[in-house]
């Protein structure tokens, strides 16, 4: 799906001439806070003139950083009648008289390759706008994305959707549902930190070796949220250690974290086995778990598909990449040598 979050930026936008566009500023302080925070970034905020979805008026919205693994160019869309915002890539759908369902599905397999079938909701949101899912079968189930298609079914909208009347950190963290993933720390603390990492990600093991001791030492300080975000499609064994991580921390939350240390610190070893049910099963047995009862969610359909839920949520929110940190609402990768999260993460615990 990434190549259809990131595909051009292809068929834009007009909107009736008697909208007022908000005010600038307003918009531009909007996208700077839903993109995630690059080192020495620069974000420009241009409206478009072209043809597109009814109702709104089309911006696009370029990001710039020195650091080369950050940055987006992406549409933003915006309401005069609703101020709802749409963040993402817009997608002209074939014209014909077949239904939405048909034309999304084929523009999908167009774009990755691969069988996909498509649901249009029958109940309009603000704006007509009708939430639609794209599914595709995976060897875990059925993966959705979602996006939006507009009141005249030409165009497909992948992204995030807010209002301009409402921080873009509460939309995020409402969508990312906090209370699926695993919590530590001092829930009352004025510091939030959210990470979405991948057990089997090599930099996910970096930011994790070199994050975790100073969280650990400043509990007291920190809301902490682990949330699984298995990148299965290029991860052979990031699901089965997700889904036991998930396991241990309904049968023996206290042990969750000593895992996660333990995945981290052996993630080259565990590479190399053939199965990840034997290194899960070794693992409890080892330290007196209760296997029966681990296995019983580890290999559970349903857990499953919320764990796959899990991620398409992340995804529907343009994070498609690990480790990503959110830090007080603000969305941050790693990058590659991880400094600036690292500082931003130690500068909202108050530390040096």
């Amino acid at each position: 799906m990434r190549n259809l979050l990131v595909a051009a930026i292809a068929a834009f936008l007009a909107i009736p001439l008697s909208a007022a566009p908000a005010d600038a500023g307003a918009i531009k302080d909007y996208a700077v806070r839903a993109l995630a925070k690059c080192p020495d970034q620069k974000v420009t905020v241009e409206r478009v003139d072209k043809d597109g979805p009814i109702g709104f008026i089309p911006y696009v919205v370029t990001q710039t950083s020195s650091d080369s693994t950050c940055g987006r160019q992406t549409t933003l869309l915006y309401s005069p009648l609703s101020q709802q915002v749409v963040i993402g890539t817009v997608i002209e759908l074939p014209q014909d008289t077949r239904n939405a369902e048909v034309r999304v599905a084929e523009r999908a397999m167009e774009m990755l390759k691969t069988p996909m079938t498509a649901a249009v909701s029958k109940f309009p949101l603000p704006d007509r706008l009708r939430a639609a899912s794209i599914i595709k079968q995976t060897e875990y189930g059925p993966f959705a994305y979602h996006g939006f298609i507009d009141a005249a079914e030409r165009f497909l909208i992948v992204g995030s959707r807010g209002s301009l009347l409402m921080p873009p950190s509460k939309t995020l963290l409402d969508a990312l549902q906090l209370q699926n993933g695993v919590r530590r720390g001092n829930p009352k603390a004025k510091a939030q930190i959210i990470e979405l990492s991948d057990f089997e990600c090599p930099s996910c093991r970096r930011a994790h070796l070199e994050i975790e001791p100073i969280i650990e030492k400043h509990l007291s300080k920190v809301d902490y949220v682990r949330l699984d975000l298995p990148l299965f499609e290029h991860h052979e064994w990031a699901v089965p250690a997700a889904m036991a991580a998930r396991a241990i921390a309904k049968v023996a939350p206290k042990e969750y974290w000593k895992f996660a240390d333990w995945v981290y610190k052996n993630q080259e070893e565990i590479g190399k086995r053939k199965s990840f049910d034997d290194v899960i099963r070794e693992y409890c047995q080892d330290r007196e778990l209760n296997w029966p009862a681990v296995e019983k969610i580890y290999r559970s359909t349903a857990e499953r598909n919320a764990l796959m839920d899990q991620v398409s949520r992340a995804f529907d929110n343009g994070i498609n990449s690990t480790p990503t940190y959110i830090v007080n609402g603000q969305i941050m990768g790693f990058g590659p040598h991880g400094s600036y999260t690292v500082k931003a993460i130690k500068d909202a615990l108050g530390i040096k």
